[in-house]
């Protein structure tokens, strides 16, 4: 086997315990073993094993009955030592509440890891009808506005690239679905310096991002704000949630020192 086969070096075990953290999610919060044997492919007993090893290390609980588990609080220190490393999240955590606070509306801020986003921080709105995503959430990068606004730091061959193989689904009516549409939606929103979207995961939600960049100019996270059309989806009110949002990723961005050309 060649030295340079990643296989060569991974440590199934390893790979496994953290595929069972993984698992779960803000729809699935709690799993039985068999739920846990089943999505690896693996029996119970390696499935127990695994299972004892994260529980014994405090990064998942028991609960109920003690059949199913749940992830317990030292699991969430991975999350926060990785928030707490970001560039940039800690400058832009105020201007972010200052965004949901002027308009009453949730706000987030998002990082691309690949062809998802990861949801890094929320200022939640008290709305009846309101995102409920919490931090760490992922959502395909294709179909949503934080998404969209992060692929436009890409040029359109890395797009591209980054999706060859991939195939983009369909999650609204004005998801693009193939390679072209994307870059030439991407493109737009890149030359637009915004974007909007309109039900996307969730009917009646509309959302509107902007990107936020470092120093260099490189595009490392982006901000929405997010919430009921029946609030937002009116002329007047979207061009100024649009300003508003568009203001505060320059601020955020300004802070972290870029500075626009011309």
């Amino acid at each position: 086997m060649s030295e340079t086969d990643p296989n060569t070096y991974i440590a199934p075990a390893l790979q496994r315990g953290l595929a069972i953290l993984e698992l779960f999610t803000p729809q699935r919060r709690t799993l039985s073993l068999t739920d846990i044997a089943k999505a690896l492919g693996i029996g119970r007993a390696s499935a127990y094993r695994l299972v004892f090893t994260l529980e014994h290390l405090g990064y998942i609980g028991r609960v109920g009955d003690g059949k199913s588990y749940r992830l317990a609080p030292r699991s969430m220190q991975l999350g926060y030592h990785y928030l707490s490393g970001l560039d940039g999240i800690e400058v832009a955590i105020p201007y972010i509440d200052g965004l949901r606070d002027s308009t009453q509306i949730s706000a987030h801020m998002a990082v691309r890891d690949g062809t998802e986003i990861v949801y890094v921080y929320r200022a939640h709105s008290h709305m009846t009808l309101s995102s409920n995503i919490a931090v760490g959430y992922r959502l395909p990068a294709h179909a949503t506005a934080m998404g969209r606004m992060l692929l436009s730091g890409l040029t359109d061959e890395a797009i591209a690239q980054l999706y060859t193989g991939v195939r983009l689904d369909r999650y609204s009516d004005t998801t693009a679905v193939t390679l072209t549409s994307l870059i030439q939606e991407v493109a737009e929103d890149r030359k637009r310096g915004w974007t909007m979207n309109r039900s996307s995961f969730v009917s009646g939600i509309v959302a509107i991002a902007a990107a936020i960049r470092d120093h260099r100019g490189e595009v490392i996270a982006a901000i929405n704000l997010s919430g009921p059309s029946a609030v937002m989806d009116q002329p007047a009110t979207l061009d100024h949630l649009r300003t508003k949002v568009v203001e505060t990723a320059d601020a955020i961005s300004h802070q972290l020192g870029y500075l626009p050309r011309g």
